[in-house]
């Protein structure tokens, strides 16, 4: 037989009657996260900065699907023709592909657009991640936690950077355009500049390669199974590239007006340099 429980009166309490709790609206203070109108959202400034991290990496996503049409194309004309096609019919290639980003609205859109885009994004991820680490931690690591895929893509800031300047922009300063620039033109600046150009296409070629297909596996959250084909995918791009890489350093100084025309624009390159 169970006891019998203990009254309340022994514990100094007393048995109420139940009944509504009602308090004033004008006695429970506002919350301004839940204000009408305010600019915060229902959830405060936290729900604010998530909103913009997340803008800025779907901007540096997305800009990267976009430049990636573009490298697929300069890695066929660049990649594979140099290594089944003459100098001069690789050239002729480079003119016909130049059509299509090459003009007033697609090379500052689409290429240049999608580089800054995707470069200026991922260094504001790190500056956000860094303001974050210091709020909590009180203490900044910038570089020490840098894994490889952002490692290649720091380290391919300056390589395309003097890439395009030589290519691109000193042409366009110098003639106007670049219709002069192909295949010869690569041939001659390893003779030229050998240091150079053996340090900015090798380079691009490796970095550039793993950077992207990597790249990519991340924005479509492959497995970790997916690393054996991935890097096999990321060393026969690269090793195609660097195989034309060698194939175009062996064409060797051009000659004549052409010839005499690229060392003018190498020995502004080297001029450049030198201030």
């Amino acid at each position: 037989m169970m006891p019998p429980s203990p009254s309340f009166a022994n514990f100094g309490l007393q048995l109420l009657e139940p009944s509504p709790l009602t308090t004033p609206e004008a006695s429970v203070p506002e919350n301004p996260l839940f204000r009408a109108g305010s600019p915060e959202g229902r959830l405060g400034p936290r729900r604010t900065r998530m909103t913009q991290y997340r803008a800025v990496f779907k901007t540096q996503q997305i800009s990267s699907y976009v430049f990636t049409g573009f490298l697929g194309i300069h890695w066929f004309t660049t990649g594979i023709l140099p290594l089944v096609s003459t100098p001069e019919a690789v050239d002729n290639s480079l003119l016909l592909s130049r059509v299509l980003y090459q003009n007033e609205f697609i090379e500052p859109c689409i290429v240049l657009g999608s580089v800054g885009a995707h470069v200026l994004s991922g260094v504001a991820l790190r500056v956000i991640r860094r303001a974050q680490q210091y709020k909590n931690f009180d203490q900044i690591i910038w570089f020490k936690d840098l894994s490889i895929l952002q490692g290649t893509g720091y380290l391919l800031i300056p390589t395309v950077a003097i890439h395009f300047g030589i290519i691109r922009l000193l042409p366009f300063l110098k003639d106007g355009g670049s219709e002069s620039i192909g295949i010869k033109f690569l041939g001659h600046g390893f003779v030229q500049l050998r240091y150079l150009s053996w340090w900015i296409y090798p380079t691009l070629a490796v970095a550039s390669t793993f950077h992207v297909v990597q790249g990519w596996a991340r924005w479509q959250g492959y497995p970790k199974r997916w690393k054996g084909p991935t890097a096999w995918i990321i060393a026969v791009v690269s090793g195609v590239w660097l195989a034309s890489v060698v194939r175009i350093s062996r064409i060797g100084r051009a000659v004549g007006h052409l010839g005499r025309h690229y060392d003018e624009l190498y020995n502004a390159v080297l001029s450049f340099s030198l201030v």
